[in-house]
C-alpha cells in the first residue's frame, strides 16, 4: 500500500499547505473517489501518517454527513526549534519526522520557505531518518535542521 499511501498523504499535505490553515475538513468518500481508492485506505493513512507524534490531530465522523478534520498542532518557529533540540539532545529521544514537519510548516507560514523547498526538505529528512544507527541519524538530522534554520534567519 506504500505508493497509494504516499499519494494520499501528499494530497492531504498539499491541501494543508494550499489553505495555509491549521486545519482542513474533508469528506472521506469524496476524497476516496478523487484519489480512486477505498475509504478504508484513507483511514489507514490518517491513522499511520497523521498521528499526534507527527504533529496532527484527526477527528473523524462516519455516515452520511461524515467528515474528516485534520488539524496541525501549532508550533511556533522558536518552539519547534526548541522541541527538536530537546528531543535530539536533552532527552536523548529519537527525533521524529513529525517535529521536523511542524517546523517546516511554520517556516512556510512565516514565508521563510516555499512549499517546494519544504517538500524537498521533508524528503531529505525522511531519507536521513532511515539511517539504522540512531546516534548517526540524530546527528545528521540535527545538522541539516540547524543549517536550514541558519539559512532562513539569513534571508
Amino acid at each position: 500500500m506504500g505508493i497509494l499511501a504516499d499519494r494520499i498523504e501528499q494530497f492531504i499535505l498539499e491541501r494543508l499547505l494550499e489553505d495555509q490553515e491549521q486545519a482542513i475538513v474533508l469528506r472521506r468518500n469524496e476524497l476516496a473517489d478523487e484519489l480512486e481508492c477505498a475509504p478504508s485506505q484513507i483511514s489507514y493513512v490518517l491513522s499511520t501518517r497523521f498521528s499526534t507524534d507527527r504533529g496532527f490531530t484527526v477527528e473523524s465522523r462516519r455516515g452520511l454527513g461524515g467528515f474528516i478534520s485534520i488539524t496541525r498542532i501549532p508550533v511556533s518557529e522558536n518552539v519547534a526549534s526548541q522541541q527538536v533540540k530537546k528531543e535530539a539532545v536533552q532527552d536523548k529521544k529519537p527525533l521524529t519526522l513529525g517535529a521536523v514537519d511542524n517546523a517546516l510548516f511554520d517556516l512556510i507560514k512565516h514565508k521563510l520557505l516555499t512549499k517546494r523547498e519544504a517538500a524537498f526538505l521533508h524528503e531529505a529528512f525522511a531519507i536521513l531518518m532511515e539511517e539504522s544507527n540512531q546516534e548517526q541519524r540524530t546527528k545528521q538530522v540535527r545538522r541539516l535542521y540547524d543549517a536550514v534554520l541558519k539559512l532562513t534567519r539569513e534571508v
